[in-house]
């Protein structure tokens, strides 16, 4: 009689356990992913506002024998200035780390599009022209939160964040749509390849609280600034721009 060893017993019942085990584990990391995740839909509660970065372009004076315009000494520059109106949007955000209840360390994003008013200024001879405008935000966030809101277990009344990152912003007017109306300090019509996208560092804060329905809110003020550009203008001046933004958002979570 061949007598059944206990150990092989357990390694045939190990086996038949194993898809179970796996389909629970599975289940069970799905769960904590899905209690990471927050999103919701963002909105402006004031006008945004987006400097572009400054675009150089020489300084061109009109030669009074043959009418053709050069060069001169120095440059100017022409630059983007947005305001936008209504801004909508969404934001994700992924709890990397959960220290505890009420605290947190996330990666987040919240994309948005926007349609407003763009003034092309050209700075040196303060000539302002305005297009209707829209614009869009990409960015990518690493946020600290504390309080409401840091995870799907907190229950406090208020809660803060701080975030920081990078940011691509873009407006759509093209140059096809403002060439031909450019015109330098003497006159001289010009072809301005401005630049109507950028990217720039952001950082930011931010307060969470529930409303009456118990539907969690958030509100955050963001600041970006992009690199500094120097050129000397036709007056022989040092000037200096670079891109910047600034918008106060309001956040519905789901």
């Amino acid at each position: 009689m061949i007598k059944k060893s206990p150990s092989l017993l357990i390694l045939f019942f190990s086996f038949l356990a194993l898809p179970s085990l796996s389909q629970i584990g599975w289940d069970s990391l799905a769960i904590q992913s899905k209690n990471r995740f927050f999103i919701g839909l963002t909105y402006n509660l004031l006008p945004g506002i987006e400097k572009g970065p400054s675009t150089i372009y020489p300084n061109y004076i009109t030669d009074n024998l043959s009418k053709a315009p050069y060069p001169q000494d120095g440059y100017s520059a022409v630059y983007l200035f947005n305001t936008d109106f209504a801004t909508i949007g969404g934001k994700i955000r992924y709890n990397l780390i959960q220290f505890n209840a009420r605290t947190s360390l996330s990666v987040s994003t919240s994309p948005s599009v926007g349609v407003g008013l763009t003034i092309v200024d050209e700075q040196d001879i303060h000539q302002i022209t305005p297009y209707a405008d829209g614009s869009y935000n990409i960015p990518l966030f690493l946020e600290f939160n504390y309080g409401n809101g840091a995870t799907h277990n907190t229950y406090d009344t208020y809660g803060v964040f701080a975030f920081g990152g990078v940011e691509y912003t873009g407006l759509l007017l093209q140059n096809s749509e403002v060439n031909g109306t450019l015109m330098d300090a003497n006159g001289n019509f010009y072809t301005a390849n401005f630049i109507n996208h950028w990217a720039e560092a952001v950082f930011g804060l931010g307060i969470r609280y529930r409303n009456k329905r118990n539907v969690e809110r958030e509100i955050f003020l963001k600041y970006g600034v992009g690199p500094d550009k120097l050129y000397i203008s036709p007056y022989e001046e040092v000037q200096s721009g670079h891109p910047w933004t600034l918008k106060l958002s309001f956040v519905r979570s789901f």
